[in-house]
């Protein structure tokens, strides 16, 4: 039977778009992830990734694993997800995950399903774990520190290197480009970062906010051009 759907139903069940996406780009194009509603069973694709796999589009219909494991989950009294192999209706084999969504009251509201094509190419599945220039260029290097603090300090010391090892940074611009990179990585988000980055900086807070104030204002201009 479809699930009675209440508003919060509708609003926690497309939250999960952003993950459909986020987990695509992730595990690449040998992956194919779907989000069932289970408002209505003869529609329940609501949003998917990859679809090629398995020929699907929004508004296909739920799957008879699909309706298994879920049925499998509502009935265990720990399991929120279950794993498993099957073969897409062209046989290609795959790995598959159903994990459970669910809404007020603990009921469960939809399905969030990942399908990894295990006849894709070795070459092609390893692409998308090599560096590409596009995301390896995004980012710093990751700290899996103990503790936020720890985490703020790791931050500071990699920004103040990237800083003074770079020619076209004078001197007397240093303390800004570094407080500027910190607050692009959103080291100012954390509580008492601004106490902790003038500490390591030897200088006051009054003059990390200075130079945030004068951050956002050159920011603002931009913006508005």
């Amino acid at each position: 039977m479809n699930t009675k759907f209440t508003e919060q139903d509708r609003s926690i069940l497309q939250s999960y778009d952003s993950v459909v996406e986020g987990l695509a780009e992730y595990l690449g194009g040998a992956s194919e992830i779907v989000l069932h509603s289970l408002e209505d069973y003869q529609h329940s694709v609501v949003k998917i990734a990859n679809g090629y796999h398995t020929g699907r589009e929004l508004g296909a219909p739920i799957t008879n694993l699909a309706l298994q494991m879920l049925q499998e989950i509502e009935q265990s009294n720990s399991k929120q997800a279950i794993s498993y192999f099957t073969r897409s209706k062209n046989n290609r084999l795959m790995k598959s995950s159903t994990i459970a969504i669910r809404g007020e009251a603990g009921k469960i509201i939809g399905l969030l399903c990942i399908n990894m094509n295990l006849d894709e190419s070795f070459a092609g599945f390893l692409q998308a774990f090599l560096p590409q220039l596009d995301i390896e260029s995004r980012g710093q290097q990751e700290h899996f520190a103990s503790s936020v603090e720890d985490m703020i300090h790791e931050t500071i010391e990699r920004t103040i290197e990237a800083v003074d090892a770079s020619p076209d940074i004078s001197y007397a611009n240093r303390n800004k480009h570094i407080i500027g990179l910190l607050h692009e990585r959103g080291v100012f988000n954390l509580r008492d970062a601004v106490a902790i980055v003038a500490n390591a900086l030897k200088i006051t807070k009054h003059t990390v906010y200075l130079h945030l104030r004068n951050n956002a204002s050159k920011n603002e201009k931009k913006e508005n051009k």
